[in-house]
């Protein structure tokens, strides 16, 4: 390593080197569990750049791969996109031994493979739910040019990755107080004439005195009566510059990372009146939904129990939309718990969901979200929280209830 970069670590936020060694080794026992002599880890960036930052420190912004191997005394290897990205791998990343994936990725990782001498070799891609994995061609290369054994490990890598540590949890707990203090803001300055643009500028300012900073913001506003079918729901990727009026809901899915660990948060807001009748109604029913989930998820239960709990949705004359439970801290990993009529996300019965028992340390978004049958109104609702030995613990202080500003 250069005297630059070993100095410029100092700079970035890191674990402790015990902390390595425990994810380490809990990957190595994986390993051991499944006659595995290496693990590739992909990923593209976005949510999936935790699959190779857990292990590595480095969060990659582009086409990545991380070789891990059971073997302690076979060195990790780091094959970083670009070129000039080697240089911020080679601050963050505490792999040691970092290449260029370029050009010829796949001959670049299956001879990394080769020299190592492996037989069997585990492929964690980023998502099982839609079949995820390694880009088709760098598969058939190491199909072609291995004599090894490719064994899909995605699933078994995303259950490793889903039970935190104390310093992560640590980091989770500062990013959901830091989303305290963005929701605060917003409520602040939810008035009618503010653009959503402005209430998403609002969010950020209200981390601003705090070590984290807002990631996911879906954020909507509709009319309480009249609006358009889908109007209402926390969908917008990017707000826009529709003005807010007295009578509008405001529907939040908003998160704020510290350090690559992020929370998440969901609260409906009522600007300039209370809300309706049918609002009242909505936010009864994700409430209801959202105790019965928290009372349902404890070690040793399964996605099965939590399926059981969104009865109250299903018996109510609403609908449920969007995923009621999800994995987070990190990435936007499994569980994923809807109802089975759901519009975006239906039932359980996804390769990482399906059969999912819960462990402390877990950290889950519970998020209800319910939408009458036309999607002329919803609501969501929702925190991240963690699974405790008693059961789940909440991450946030800001207020559970429908936010009348």
């Amino acid at each position: 390593m250069n005297r630059n970069a070993r100095s410029n670590r100092r700079s970035y936020r890191r674990f402790d080197d015990a902390e390595y060694e425990r994810r380490w080794e809990r990957l190595r026992d994986l390993l051991e569990e499944r006659d595995l002599d290496a693990l590739l880890v992909y990923s593209d960036g976005g949510f999936a750049a935790h699959n190779v930052a857990y292990l590595s420190n480095y969060a990659p912004s582009f086409a990545t791969y991380l070789v891990a191997f059971t073997d302690p005394d076979e060195p990790a290897t780091l094959f970083v996109g670009l070129n000039n990205h080697l240089q911020d791998a080679a601050e963050r990343a505490v792999v040691d031994d970092r290449r260029v994936l370029l050009p010829e990725p796949g001959e670049r990782v299956a001879d990394r493979l080769r020299a190592a001498g492996v037989s069997r070799v585990g492929i964690a891609g980023y998502d099982a739910r839609y079949d995820l994995s390694l880009p088709h061609g760098h598969y058939r290369t190491l199909e072609t040019r291995l004599d090894a054994d490719l064994v899909d490990a995605t699933v078994p890598y995303a259950r490793l990755l889903a039970t935190k540590g104390e310093a992560e949890l640590d980091r989770i707990r500062k990013a959901a107080d830091a989303l305290d203090d963005a929701m605060a803001a917003l409520e602040r300055a939810a008035e009618p004439g503010l653009s959503e643009r402005e209430l998403r500028d609002a969010l950020g300012a209200g981390v601003a005195d705090s070590e984290g900073h807002v990631t996911t913001t879906f954020l909507s506003t509709a009319p309480m009566e009249g609006a358009q079918s889908g109007e209402p729901l926390p969908w917008k990727r990017k707000p826009a510059s529709r003005t807010v009026s007295r009578g509008d809901v405001i529907t939040t899915e908003v998160s704020a990372a510290v350090g690559g660990y992020a929370s998440q948060i969901h609260r409906p807001y009522a600007v300039g009146s209370p809300p309706t009748d049918t609002y009242r109604d909505l936010y009864a029913v994700a409430a209801e939904t959202y105790d019965a989930i928290r009372d349902a998820i404890e070690p040793g239960a399964t996605t099965d129990d939590v399926a059981d709990a969104l009865a109250p949705i299903q018996e109510s004359e609403f609908d449920g939309y969007d995923v009621m439970v999800h994995g987070y801290g990190g990435g936007y990993g499994p569980p994923h718990v809807g109802t089975p009529d759901a519009t975006y996300w239906p039932g359980i019965d996804d390769p990482a969901t399906e059969g999912w028992t819960f462990e402390a340390g877990e950290v889950l978004v519970v998020q209800p979200n319910v939408v009458t049958p036309d999607e002329g109104h919803g609501v969501q609702l929702g925190t991240t929280v963690v699974v405790t030995d008693d059961g789940t613990e909440q991450l946030h202080d800001y207020p559970m209830q429908f936010i009348e500003p």
